[in-house]
Order: C-alpha cells, then sequence, then structure tokens
C-alpha cells in the first residue's frame, strides 16, 4: 500500500464486495494504517532539524565512489560505511543513525585532511551538507536523540508487523507507547492514573503539564554529549 488513502480506497472496495457477497455483513473497521502515523509523526517531528539530509549526505558521499573509499579507509582506517538513510520509514532507520554515530569522528578526520588539501575535496552537495552539519554544536545530542525515540518505538514495531491477529493487544500497548513517549516532557502527576480516553485528549502544547526543561528526558547518549558541552 502507497499511504493511508491508498489504503482506505481498498477497504472501501473490499467492503463493498464483502457486503454483496455475505448478505450484508462487514469487516471491523480499525481505523487507517497505524505505521503510517507513527512513521509521519517521527518525521515530522525530527524534519525540523534536516537529520534526513545528513543522514543521506553520509551514505552518498562514499556510495559508488571507490576511490574516495579508498582514500578514506588508508586515512581513517574505517571499514564500514554509512547506511542508506529510508525517508518513509523514519522510525526503521536505527541501524542507520547507529552507524552514523559510529562513524562520525570518522567522517570528520576525513574532511579535516581535505580542509588541509592532503585529500581531494569531493564538491559535491553531500559534502557541503556535512560541512554544514559538523559546524553544529549539537549534531551529535540530536541523532542521539534520534536514536532514543527510534529505539522506543521499535519493538513495537516489530511485534505489530506481523500476520498473526494481535488486534487484541493494540489498544493497551499503544497507550503503554504514548505514555512512555509522554513521560519524557510531561510531569508524573499528570499521566498518573490517567486512562486512555484522557491520554487521546491530553493537551501537550500546555506548558503547565511541562516538566522543567532541564528535567526533560533526551536519553542518556544526548544527555551526556549536552552535560560535555555546559
Amino acid at each position: 500500500m502507497d499511504g493511508p488513502n491508498v489504503n482506505w480506497k481498498f477497504l472501501e472496495l473490499l467492503q463493498q464486495e464483502h457486503r454483496e457477497q455475505f448478505g450484508g455483513t462487514q469487516l471491523i473497521v480499525v481505523g487507517s494504517c497505524g505505521l503510517h502515523t507513527l512513521h509521519n509523526a517521527c518525521k515530522h517531528g525530527f524534519s525540523i532539524w534536516k537529520l534526513e539530509k545528513v543522514l543521506r549526505a553520509l551514505h552518498i558521499l562514499f556510495h559508488n565512489a571507490p576511490a574516495r573509499r579508498e582514500d578514506f579507509t588508508a586515512l581513517t582506517k574505517c571499514t564500514k560505511f554509512p547506511l542508506p538513510f529510508c525517508g518513509n520509514r523514519w522510525l526503521e532507520n536505527l541501524p542507520v543513525v547507529e552507524r552514523a554515530l559510529e562513524f562520525w569522528p570518522s567522517v570528520t578526520m576525513y574532511m579535516d585532511a581535505v580542509r588541509k588539501k592532503k585529500l581531494p575535496n569531493p564538491g559535491t552537495t553531500s559534502y557541503d551538507t556535512l560541512e554544514v552539519a559538523e559546524k553544529d554544536p549539537l549534531i551529535l545530542a540530536k541523532l542521539h536523540f534520534y536514536m532514543a525515540i527510534t529505539r522506543t518505538f521499535s519493538p513495537f514495531l516489530t511485534f505489530y508487523q506481523t500476520d498473526v491477529l494481535v488486534i487484541p493487544f493494540l489498544a493497551k500497548d499503544l497507550a503503554e507507547l504514548m505514555k512512555s513517549m509522554l513521560r519524557r516532557f510531561v510531569k508524573k502527576e499528570v499521566l498518573k492514573d490517567i486512562s486512555s480516553l484522557q491520554l487521546v485528549r491530553l493537551d501537550v502544547s500546555d506548558k503547565q503539564s511541562w516538566v522543567n526543561l532541564k528535567e526533560v528526558n533526551m536519553g542518556l547518549g544526548a544527555e551526556s554529549l549536552l552535560k560535555v558541552m555546559l
């Protein structure tokens, strides 16, 4: 399926066929594809940092560039290269961001060698993107935070992308997943004993329900980096 609209049209046609063949009976409607919703929500949140440009640039810079790879490996002794970023499955890019963080010290060493004219300048858009990213003092913290979020969602995505009947568990697991995300920045007393219906209606834009800025849970990696900077 290409997206929620395609899914809804498919369901409409399937319901019509089912109604005609089985005396007006209908299938249970459980909503549109939750996976699309999750991926798009993650994309909406992280696009402001343009992390997709950085992760794509890391891969493209060395993809199908044997001479550049040879120069890079000779300089850094690193033989692992970045993985391709998937733009329509943001929450499934955990291996991509993990490799990017592992690779980052080596790529900064490579760019330093280029600036010192020890290696040729690639002169590509991907290289320019990485130069801009390198100047961002928070780039590693942003990548660590993105990694923390994808790790939170990974078990949920793995469990529910299956042909096994798991719908009976969806509501409870989805509520727990939402709570785990909200605990990062919403006060404990707001979430204490909250029902699923109240959770859906919770106004997360209400600043009165937010924890102090210093208490926001960004994940151990991002927090460790920020402590060093401060």
